[in-house]
């Protein structure tokens, strides 16, 4: 009976502990959505640090939602929406990346690819509100963000600047030289 009683126990034991896994959906508004403003086949004119002036274009779009659980949290599931654009700018793939991680910030990342590698990224967490007036490398971009180099060892040194108005807007790289895009 004793035997029976502790089995029960645990049995009853195990199943309360077991909790009930809530979904939590965190969707782009619009407004979000129109942080990324490029348009699929959209052309894109950049010039270098040698005044050379290329094409880029707008090779994918994609929007879509991914799982994930909820940071220390074992019941959590969290599905979040993220809009995707890919650009071609002098054959060097740019992945511009936007997800919504809770009611109010927002995950923005561009990756640079190179053969499908990542060989970049430049990683922020913003808000609608983050986007302001930036001065950098004697310009000024309105309605923009200041997007530093995400590297696991040592200092980071790339610098990307990306507006609301018109996606990237700068690049500069770690040798010193830069893409631009212009009118």
């Amino acid at each position: 009976m004793r035997k029976i009683f502790s089995i029960l126990f645990l049995t009853i034991t195990i199943i309360s502990c077991k909790c009930e896994e809530t979904e939590t959906i965190y969707t782009l508004t619009n407004q979000e959505k129109s942080i990324i403003p490029y348009l699929l086949q959209d052309t894109v004119r950049w010039s270098d640090n040698n005044n050379n002036i290329f094409n880029g274009i707008v090779t994918n779009s994609k929007e879509d939602y991914f799982f994930d659980s909820g940071i220390g949290e074992e019941c959590i599931s969290l599905k979040l929406n993220y809009l995707m654009k890919d650009i071609l700018i002098n054959s060097t793939k740019y992945r511009v990346f936007l997800n919504k991680r809770d009611e109010h910030s927002l995950h923005l990342s561009i990756q640079e690819y190179d053969n499908d590698k990542i060989t970049k990224s430049f990683i922020a967490s913003i808000t609608l509100n983050s986007f302001t007036t930036i001065e950098f490398n004697g310009e000024t971009y309105e309605n923009a963000v200041l997007l530093k180099e995400s590297v696991l060892d040592g200092e980071s040194f790339g610098h990307l600047v990306y507006s609301k108005t018109h996606g990237i807007e700068f690049i500069l790289f770690e040798d010193g030289t830069w893409y631009k895009r212009v009118e």
